[in-house]
């Protein structure tokens, strides 16, 4: 597995940004987002295993849902809210899987 660049738009940095864009802008930085979270689930299991990476990663999830949910308690627009929500409920899957991942190759050594 290459250096962590997986999702090098999902950050929560990029997400507070995302804040002062036009909702249009907002709803296709979002789209590009789930697209990328919910292909990283797609592939998640023919990555080579890499345990400090995936921790990592997860750890990265973690700060992007905070960032996310927060956006969504604040967003007004419910075509926009909806898109969120949606991201989040990828956001949540794709760190559960990454954590049965972990499980599965920690048990095989």
């Amino acid at each position: 597995m290459s250096e962590l660049q997986y999702m090098p738009l999902l950050n929560a940095n990029y997400f507070k940004k995302l804040n002062e864009l036009e909702t249009i802008e907002l709803q296709n930085a979002i789209k590009i987002s789930l697209m990328m979270v919910q292909g990283f689930r797609d592939i998640l299991y023919e990555l080579n295993f890499d345990e400090d990476k995936l921790r990592t990663l997860q750890f990265n999830l973690d700060d992007n849902y905070d960032v996310i949910e927060e956006m969504f308690k604040t967003t007004k627009d419910i075509q926009t809210k909806d898109m969120l929500d949606k991201l989040l409920t990828q956001i949540s899957k794709l760190d559960m899987d990454i954590g049965d991942f972990i499980l599965e190759n920690i048990n095989e050594y």
